[in-house]
Formats: C-alpha cells, sequence, structure tokens
C-alpha cells in the first residue's frame, strides 16, 4: 500500500514539474513578441497615456512642455514592455530614440484625431515646413558612379560653387557643387596639388550664355588618395 502511494505521488510530481516546464515556456514564447508588435503596444500605450493626461496635453501648454511629456509617456511604455521581447535589448535610450519616430507615425492610425489634436494648428504647420526644409544626409559613394583621379587646383564659392581640378593627364576639369557629399571637409586650401579620387555624376544644366542645355559634373562624393 505505501509503495502503491509512493508509486503515485512520484507520477503526480514529475506530472506537475512538466505542467510547470510547459507553461513556463509558453509564457516565454508569449513574452517574446516581434519589433512591430511591441512598437503597436508602445503606440497603443502613448495613447491611452495621452488620454489620461489632459492637464498636460492642452492646447495651451506650450509645445517643449507637450514634447516632455509625450517623451515621458513614450519612457514609461518602454519601461513597461522592455521584457517582452528581445527586439529592445541593448541601451535603452538609443532604443527609446530610434522607435519614437516609429511610434509617432503609428499612433497616428491608433488615436489620430486625439494624437493631433493636442498640437496646435501653427505647431503642425511647423512640424511640415521642418520636414520639407530638412537637410538630405550626404549620399555614400557607390563604386558604380562617374569617378576619376584628380588634383585640386582651386575652389570658388559663387551663387554655384564648383571646384577646379587637374586629371591624371593633365586636362582641366570642373566640377559642380549644388548638394552636401562626404568629404567636403577635405576641400581646404592646404590640400591644394593633393590628389584626390572625384565622384560624380553627369547633369544638364541651362546656359544662358549658351542658350541651350550643357551637362556638368556635379561632386557626389570625394576622398584623399
Amino acid at each position: 500500500m505505501l509503495k502503491t502511494y509512493k508509486t503515485k505521488f512520484n507520477f503526480m510530481k514529475k506530472n506537475t514539474l512538466l505542467l510547470l516546464f510547459i507553461f513556463s515556456v509558453q509564457l516565454c514564447v508569449s513574452q517574446d513578441k516581434t519589433r512591430d508588435e511591441i512598437l503597436q503596444l508602445m503606440a497603443e500605450d502613448t495613447c491611452d497615456c495621452i488620454k489620461n493626461d489632459p492637464v498636460s496635453f492642452a492646447q495651451d501648454v506650450s509645445l517643449e512642455k507637450k514634447e516632455m511629456a509625450l517623451g515621458l509617456c513614450i519612457f514609461n511604455s518602454y519601461s513597461k514592455r522592455k521584457n517582452e521581447t528581445k527586439a529592445l535589448k541593448g541601451n535603452a535610450l538609443e532604443n527609446i530614440e530610434s522607435v519614437a519616430e516609429e511610434i509617432g507615425v503609428l499612433m497616428v492610425s491608433v488615436c489620430g484625431s486625439e494624437f493631433l489634436a493636442i498640437f496646435t494648428s501653427d505647431e503642425l504647420y511647423s512640424f511640415a515646413t521642418d520636414d520639407e526644409l530638412e537637410t538630405p544626409a550626404a549620399a555614400p559613394k557607390d563604386e558604380n558612379d562617374f569617378n576619376m583621379e584628380v588634383t585640386l587646383e582651386s575652389i570658388s564659392n559663387d551663387a554655384i560653387s564648383h571646384l577646379s581640378v587637374l586629371d591624371e593627364y593633365g586636362k582641366s576639369h570642373k566640377f559642380v557643387v549644388i548638394e552636401q557629399f562626404e568629404g567636403f571637409d577635405l576641400l581646404k586650401s592646404k590640400n591644394f596639388k593633393k590628389p584626390f579620387r572625384v565622384y560624380y555624376r553627369e547633369q544638364n544644366f541651362f546656359d544662358l550664355s549658351e542658350k541651350r542645355y550643357v551637362t556638368k559634373k556635379v561632386v557626389k562624393y570625394i576622398e584623399k588618395i
């Protein structure tokens, strides 16, 4: 009888441990959400945060204070959700900075009218014009671009800046500068007569003096050799 009881006890003990193990595995799997899932939840949390704090997000509150309150909402959501996914492991500040803009985009669909209502029309206009005036990032080097080895001769900063260079055969070329590019900080007088490799594209510009379009070389990237 005692042996039978011990056998049943051991069987129940093993089954209990097995059930606990399965439950813990299921819990871990359920908590390991994807990046998209966790961002969606953070957007919902932030929308709720705005709804529950009408004082901080009233239209007569300064934009700076609203941005601080919004940042706090996102941070609180991050603290709440960070253990539900492996996608947010690492530096907390870097994570929040990288996802804040994505959360803002998601909030337009999650609580669009309520989210936009916290900003005045002037603030919304400011956001729109800031985006339009944002300086595009310099393009990286592309080995498929036109490129040549040159010696930097001079720099002209007229209405449109351009570089005067000599190629390896001593032929003169001019490169137009119409946008930001990597390597522009190398264009200093101390680097005159030094060798560079310049990457460029060809673009047509209308020339009033010639009354026609002419092809010019536009700098895309420059590096010292």
